[in-house]
Order: structure tokens, then sequence, then C-alpha cells
């Protein structure tokens, strides 16, 4: 609720000057110089609302494709009943609105559409009505003022469409960085802060819904070995191998992240201890040969905080290193 009140709010405060400036012709009614049809005046003055409560009640979904063009035509259409009911009545360079309008939030193809209309709304008076109240020199007038509402539109399209593009390059890059706060970078998998992150709202999930959840502490054996041996690239290669043969036997909702050098953290969703040992099980055996893993695992109570799970995770791991057989997984 709050959403769609700021929402509004917002519609509003973009629009607004849209609507004032709409409403001027009919502020100004009582000004001299010009002699108006009351009937085309309310004509225009509906027209005017009808406008003002689709654009203002109409979802913004609808309000897209080809809804800017038509809401532009149909204020230009108010722009001529507005010069036919008062002549020259100054009102001509309200068609410099819906140009706007288009410029902001239509297409290039909408705006040059209008764009020929504002040229017919000079000319045809001219070509068809002349005389005092259209004269020839509005052909002077009509062309200057379509060319300057040319360059105004086209150049206020251009810029709004910078600025989009502008707007879209950081909100990926902003995605990007986030990403990469979140990502272990030898391995790509979630790193630390991203599962105390994920591991919060599984908790919180399973508050919710009831269902059990399960933790994992996965540590490589021997990589300090493997490192004298054979170098940190050795042990790289190894980091990356169990990052990409690991997920194989995880389901989607799983998460699986590197929490420091040769350490990892599976969490388990709506996962109880016998099916996580299950599910360990498989995923040590998908360790590259002849590597092995040591694995712990805990079960939530449902009471305890993370911490306290993962310390229980811990002691478990440290309970299946010290079995005399690589790869085994202890449950606490």
């Amino acid at each position: 609720m709050k959403q769609d009140h700021a929402s509004a709010r917002r519609r509003w405060r973009r629009l607004a000057p849209f609507f004032i400036a709409a409403c001027l012709p009919f502020l100004l009614l009582w000004l001299p110089g010009a002699q108006w049809n009351p009937r085309l005046v309310v004509a225009a003055g509906a027209l005017t609302l009808v406008i003002a409560v689709i654009v203002l009640a109409a979802p913004s979904a609808r309000l897209s494709g080809r809804a800017p063009g038509l809401l532009a035509f149909a204020y230009l259409i108010v722009v001529v009943v507005l010069r036919a009911a008062g002549g020259p009545s100054g009102v001509a360079p309200m068609v410099l609105l819906p140009v706007f309008g288009l410029a902001l939030y239509g297409t290039r193809r909408q705006l040059w559409c209008l764009l020929v209309g504002v040229a017919l709304l000079f000319i045809v008076p001219v070509v068809l009505v002349g005389g005092s109240a259209y004269p020839a020199s509005g052909w002077r007038a009509g062309i200057l003022f379509v060319f300057v509402a040319t360059i105004v539109g086209v150049t206020v399209q251009s810029l709004v469409a910078r600025v989009r593009e502008q707007a879209r390059d950081r909100m990926q890059l902003v995605s990007k960085l986030e990403e990469l706060a979140h990502t272990d970078a030898l391995t790509g998998l979630a790193n630390r802060r991203a599962w105390e992150v994920e591991l919060a709202r599984g908790l919180a999930r399973a508050t919710r819904t009831g269902e059990p959840v399960s933790v994992a502490v996965i540590d490589i054996d021997g990589l300090k070995s493997i490192n004298d041996r054979q170098g940190h690239r050795g042990g790289d290669h190894l980091l990356i191998a169990v990052a990409r043969s690991w997920p194989d036997v995880l389901r989607p909702d799983d998460l699986l992240a590197r929490i420091g050098g040769d350490e990892f953290a599976l969490l388990l969703p709506s996962c109880t201890e016998a099916e996580a040992a299950n599910v360990l099980e498989r995923l040590s055996a998908r360790t590259p040969k002849p590597y092995s893993c040591s694995v712990g695992i805990a079960t939530w109570n449902r009471a305890e905080p993370a911490d306290r799970l993962m310390g229980r995770a811990d002691d478990a791991l440290y309970q299946a290193k010290r079995d005399s057989h690589h790869a085994a997984v202890a449950i606490t």
C-alpha cells in the first residue's frame, strides 16, 4: 500500500507541470484579443479532463507502447479545437506540450508522426480557411514553429535516451559489483558474505515453513601438502575442479559456498539429517581422484543461532578429520 502511494506521488510530481500547462489556455480565457466559441471551449475542456483522468488512473504499464502517442494526438486535437474556438487566440504554442510529452515518454516514430500533425495544424487552416483569421503570413509562422518544435522534440528525446542508457549502464555496473561482492573470485561460488546472508534467510524461511534445514562444512584433505608439492596453482586447480563437480549432485535450492581457503559450506533447505548425509556421501564421491574431503553435518534444532549451528557443523568436521578414513562424514 505504501509503495502504491509513493508511486502515485512520484507520478503526480512528474506530470504536474503538464497538467498545469494544459490548464493555462482555460485560465487565460478572460484576456482580450479573441472571441471564444463557448461550445468548442467546453469540448476542449472536456477532452483535456478525459486525458488527465486516463493518465492519472491508468496503471503505468498501460501507459506504454502506443498509449503516449494516442494521448499526445488527443491533446493536439484539444489545441485544434481551441484554435477553432478562438481563431488567432495565441494557443498555438500549446502544441509544444504534446511534443515534450512524446520526447520524454514516447518513441521516435510517435514523435515524428506528431510533428507531422503539428505541421498540418498550421498549414491546413491557412489553405482551407485563410482570410484575416489565418492570413498567408501564417505559412512563415507555421514553418518556423514546426522547425523549432522539431529541434526541441528531437533534442529532448535524444537527451532522455542518453540518460536512460547511462542509467541502465549504471544499474548493470551496480549489479555486477554486487555480484562480485558475493562471489568467490577463484571458484565462482558464493563467498563467506553471501553465505552468511543466505544462511540467515534459510533459517528465517525454515522458521516460517516448519521444514528442516541442514548445513555442512566441507574441508579438502591435505590441500596444504598439495600446495607444497605443486605450488598454489595446483591447489587452485583442485579448488576449481571440486567447485565444478560438486554442484552436479545438488538441488537448485541448495547453496554451496567457499568460506575459507580449503573450506566450503553447504546449505540444504528442506533436508533432514539422514537426507543430508546421503547428499554429502554423493558429493564426497564426486571429489576428483585421488583427492578426498572431510565433512561435518548439523541439522538446525529450530532454536540455536546461525553461528551455533555452524559451530556444531565445525565440530562434526573435526570429528571426521580425526577418523582414520578420509572422506568420512560426521553428524552432530
